[in-house]
């Protein structure tokens, strides 16, 4: 179960920042599934809250525990909290951006895509800095 939930995470993470720059190539030749596939990717953004919530909830004590007790402790007080914090941004700013692109306001929702791309990076390297923490 935790091994589905982390590749559901990961994976949906990951699309988080594939699908946007397809919407930026896109966004200038505005063709007619461009509206649908922003829409899937706010609702991408939603749905990663699930499997999050879930580990989070389920499997979180013991990963705290096992990062505060690697050699870099303060992996999990500031990224790993960090992290959980942005995180809950990303459904936010993917939201505003496919809003921006049904209401036809395409070069506004350019920001916002580039938003949701790179905070969606970060998080993914947060990640990975709070499992060498643990790691190491």
């Amino acid at each position: 179960m935790r091994d589905l939930l982390l590749f559901a995470h990961i994976i949906a993470g990951l699309a988080l920042i594939a699908f946007p720059i397809i919407i930026l190539l896109y966004l200038k030749k505005k063709p007619k599934w461009l509206k649908a596939f922003s829409f899937a990717t706010a609702a991408i953004s939603w749905l990663l809250l699930l499997p999050s919530g879930k580990l989070y909830i389920t499997f979180y004590p013991a990963t705290k525990t096992l990062v505060k007790a690697g050699s870099w402790p303060w992996a999990h007080s500031i990224v790993m909290e960090t992290k959980e914090h942005w995180g809950l941004l990303l459904p936010i700013i993917a939201t505003v951006a496919a809003g921006l692109v049904f209401t036809g306001k395409t070069k506004e929702s350019k920001k916002w895509w580039i938003l949701l791309i790179i905070l969606s990076a970060l998080i993914g390297v947060m990640g990975r800095v709070v499992k060498i923490g643990a790691l190491k």
